[in-house]
């Protein structure tokens, strides 16, 4: 017999998040779907889903077009979405 809980889907969210490329004469932009999802346990029981929505860009780096970053609370996932966004030379808009 399983003694051990199922981690759940608590909350659910779909959103689309848009970048700029970090670059006075750039006019790239990327667009991602993202899926938040927060379970009701584990080490890390925030995760968004990024999936590449959109045009690559015309010069600047493209970031991968699918990636999951996975979080302790909603907070730590939103700054790790903005270093993962920045180390490919983006902001969030």
């Amino acid at each position: 017999m399983n003694n051990m809980k199922k981690e759940s889907i608590i909350f659910e969210e779909t959103r689309v998040l848009t970048a700029k490329y970090c670059h006075p004469k750039s006019d790239d932009y990327l667009h991602y779907i993202s899926k938040i999802q927060i379970k009701n346990s584990g080490k890390n029981p925030v995760e968004m889903m990024l999936k590449f929505d959109g045009i690559p860009p015309f010069a600047a780096p493209m970031p991968p077009k699918e990636h999951t970053i996975k979080a302790p609370a909603i907070l730590d996932l939103c700054l790790k979405v903005i270093k993962w966004f920045r180390k490919y030379g983006y902001e969030l808009k």
